[in-house]
């Protein structure tokens, strides 16, 4: 009795099912973790070795002018103010996870940092000041503040001891931080407006 080619395929897959000798499912995005997961493992000190490598220079850049203050004068003489102002800026990331001074990763953040560039990093920046400016009638000034700002980009590396979706070495690449630069702190200009008077 010949059997023919597809029923012999048919009897094999059938045997291996009963068997237990399935071919294997090709893995899925489900079998890796998120960067959000690893990040929290890391955060949480689960791997043996946590560590950030800078993959670029700090680029430094002027941030965007955000309004800080300003006068007006609603008379019909001149007019000398003192305006003070004040205003602050702080460290963002590409990620969407906490990378502070007050948590692990920023620790670990900032280690790399340091250690790549002899230079602390800047979490925050809060500037106050004051200029004098000679008003006329009715004229009005509004004073604009940008923070100049640095941008490092990097890698998470992560060395587990046991293995953590199949692997014991993990990386979150292209990892961008973002903060206010030491020097020159702040950029400032006056604009004049309209003094609604």
């Amino acid at each position: 009795m010949r059997i023919g080619k597809r029923m012999l395929t048919v009897l094999a897959a059938a045997m291996m099912t009963v068997l237990g000798l399935q071919a294997p499912v090709a893995a899925s995005a489900h079998d890796e973790p998120t960067i959000r997961q690893l990040l929290d493992q890391c955060e949480r000190g689960v791997p043996n070795l946590c560590v950030f490598h800078p993959t670029s220079s700090p680029q430094v850049y002027r941030g965007e002018y955000q309004l800080a203050g300003g006068a007006r004068n609603c008379s019909a003489g001149t007019s000398t103010r003192v305006i003070r102002w004040e205003s602050s800026a702080t460290t963002t990331n590409s990620v969407g996870v906490t990378i502070s001074a007050s948590v692990r990763l920023g620790e670990i953040f900032e280690a790399g940092f340091e250690t790549s560039f002899t230079q602390e990093w800047s979490w925050s920046s809060t500037r106050a000041d004051e200029i004098r400016h000679e008003l006329g009638p009715y004229q009005a000034v509004d004073i604009f503040a940008a923070p100049m700002r640095q941008r490092v980009v990097g890698t998470y590396e992560m060395h587990f001891e046991d293995r953590y979706y199949g692997h014991y070495y993990w990386y979150v690449h292209n990892v961008a931080v973002d903060g206010p630069a030491a020097q020159p702190a702040w950029d400032i200009y006056v604009q004049e407006t309209n003094p609604q008077c």
